[in-house]
């Protein structure tokens, strides 16, 4: 019996060689392209400034959050209740000029109480900075 199978098989490979010499030339095209390209050398004479001294610490209004959340503002640590605590705060930036909330919450304190003091900042477009140890 003949055999009817051809020994001449087609090979389903691709030659990488033409890719790698191609991929090897853009890569110096590129490296002779960016030593070309700089960045021009301007000489400048910059202006100088008056050295000022940065202002004082701004004013800002402490606002606590206990363990028991319980809500202590201002210096003092006026105990307020969650109803009164909108007002009070508005009554310290009132009286401090200043727009910043500081905001120290106990780590056992509930998430509840301290984005309740969020909420209240942002509602009165006041900024806040929240207080954490290193």
């Amino acid at each position: 019996m003949r055999n009817l199978r051809s020994n001449n098989k087609i090979k389903a490979e691709g030659g990488t060689s033409a890719m790698t010499d191609l991929v090897f030339l853009l890569l110096i095209f590129f490296i002779i392209l960016t030593t070309l390209i700089s960045p021009p050398n301007i000489e400048l004479e910059l202006p100088s400034a008056n050295p000022t001294k940065p202002d004082e610490k701004p004013e800002v209004v402490k606002v606590s959050v206990a363990a028991d959340n319980q809500f202590y503002v201002g210096d003092e640590g006026n105990l307020v209740t969650k109803e009164e605590l909108e007002s009070t705060i508005m009554n310290q930036v009132l009286m401090t000029g200043d727009s910043i909330v500081e905001l120290s919450g106990d780590k056992t304190s509930s998430w509840e109480s301290n984005v309740a003091v969020i909420d209240i900042a942002k509602k009165n477009q006041l900024k806040i900075v929240i207080k954490t140890k290193l």
